[in-house]
């Protein structure tokens, strides 16, 4: 704050610096899986209905802390004072890197199509996806970097947040009982479905 739009630039390129080669680790790291025979088309996990039962659980967890039952990922924010312990550029890329981690379990059921479409593409296509991604999740620090004046449009915490994070927790709830539809389907007996909504 209070820099010139040069340095506050700067910092913001580092920052989506941070952010892309996370990402592109990350497809490395999935396309080394690939490589390696693992089926990575698009949507194979959800063929899988020991995948998809325990997918109903996770996601139903984060729906009931997005209702405010319980909180979770809270001492993972205790984290994102590391990056402001570095200094200057190094701490906004540190800060990128960071952002991409504590953002990847609540990204990953949204980027699910994304990333099952990115696995059926060759290498190429795979980065290009994994590189729109990563621009896609620091564009905003990157725009407000460049016009700091946009600070001024972003609404300001308050009460309106809980309401938005509840609103999150039923439609975390509507994916949830799309799975189970989609588990019940792969099920030759109720038995297995029984269990899963026991667990």
């Amino acid at each position: 704050a209070g820099s010139c739009r040069k340095t506050l630039f700067k910092h913001g390129g580092a920052f989506t610096l941070g952010v892309l080669i996370s990402f592109w680790v990350l497809a490395a790291l999935l396309l080394v899986l690939r490589a390696s025979g693992q089926s990575m088309g698009w949507g194979f996990q959800l063929q899988e209905p020991i995948f998809v039962g325990a997918l109903v659980m996770v996601l139903f967890l984060l729906g009931l802390s997005l209702l405010g039952v319980f909180e979770l990922g809270t001492s993972l924010s205790k984290l994102g004072a590391t990056g402001h312990k570095q200094k200057g550029l190094t701490g906004s890329f540190l800060s990128g890197v960071l952002a991409t981690v504590v953002a990847t379990p609540c990204t990953g059921p949204l980027l699910a199509p994304a990333l099952g479409f990115a696995m059926a593409l060759p290498v190429a296509g795979s980065i290009a996806i994994f590189t729109a991604m990563g621009l896609g999740m620091a564009s905003p620090y990157l725009l407000i970097s460049a016009f700091p004046k946009l600070m001024n449009k972003i609404p300001k915490p308050g009460p309106w947040m809980v309401i938005f994070k509840q609103v999150m927790g039923f439609f975390m709830m509507a994916t949830v009982l799309w799975l189970i539809w989609v588990f019940q389907a792969q099920m030759s007996s109720p038995i297995g479905l029984m269990a899963m909504l026991a667990a």
